[in-house]
């Protein structure tokens, strides 16, 4: 595993990129990958970062160890006594701001959740575009439990759109636990796999992405689609016709139609 910030000595972010696709690791097994408030800051360089590299078109976020994200870190994002209320609110700015980095980022993005996902930990969860989930994998929604908001960090937005509000107020309510089968009967986890089969699952998804169109279509799709689960259907329609629009007059798609139209024709003369 190797890692793109060259001065950190030990990242809780590593990142590897091959063929197209990057993996975002959270890199800290022995603690479960909590949420630290600095984790916010280094998802959103590793963000950035990935942004930038025009050779990469999409990216699977998943954990080191046996839990993907165990959620706030006991004894510095929540403590017995509590906390400075200030110290609290900026420090939660970079995590809920790497949330909604990863839902509305310019590239798909693939979990690939290797076990648990804790509070905060299920928002990172559920912002990416899908989740694979290996066997031992869930989303586990606990707050209410110890007293504050079991939604947290789009958990009330993201929730609803993937289950239906029925389904997200029972977890919600309930302090509910997913398992990687009820994920899937749900409709949170695309699939569920093995354990030792999650990477090659989630690299293939995400090799079936890198290869279905260039990146800047790859883009456009994901964008059209954030806004169609915000506005009406008119208004989702007309930015679709403006984006399809000027992509048609763009050379990769001459160049691709080109070359999809001279194999049409040597296939029709055999």
């Amino acid at each position: 595993m190797t890692n793109i910030f060259d001065n950190a000595s030990d990242p809780k972010v590593l990142i590897t990129c091959s063929n197209g696709i990057a993996t975002i690791t959270l890199n800290r097994s022995s603690e479960s990958n909590p949420i630290s408030w600095s984790l916010g800051t280094e998802l959103l360089h590793a963000l950035d970062a990935l942004e930038d590299d025009k050779s990469v078109s999409s990216v699977v976020l998943t954990g080191a160890g046996r839990v993907f994200c165990s959620g706030a870190k006991i004894g510095e994002v929540v403590k017995p006594e509590g906390v400075n209320p200030e110290e609290q609110y900026y420090g939660f700015r970079d995590i809920v701001r790497a949330v909604s980095r990863i839902r509305n980022y310019e590239l798909p993005v693939i979990c690939a959740l290797n076990g648990g996902a804790v509070g905060g930990g299920a928002a990172l969860a559920i912002a990416c575009d899908f989740i694979v989930s290996s066997e031992r994998g869930y989303c586990f929604f606990p707050f209410g439990r110890m007293g504050a908001s079991a939604a947290d960090m789009g958990c009330a937005y993201l929730l609803p759109r993937l289950i239906g509000m029925t389904q997200a107020r029972r977890l919600l309510y309930t302090g509910g636990r997913v398992d990687a089968q009820e994920g899937k009967a749900l409709g949170l986890f695309l699939d569920v796999v093995p354990d030792d089969k999650l990477m090659s699952e989630a690299y293939r998804l995400a090799g079936q992405v890198h290869e279905s169109a260039p990146r800047h279509a790859l883009t456009a799709t994901k964008q059209v689609l954030l806004r169609g689960e915000t506005t009406d259907f008119e208004t989702c329609l007309t930015y679709e016709r403006y984006m399809q629009s000027y992509f048609l007059n763009g050379d990769e798609h001459k160049q691709r139609l080109r070359s999809f139209l001279a194999a049409k024709s040597e296939s029709s003369k055999k």
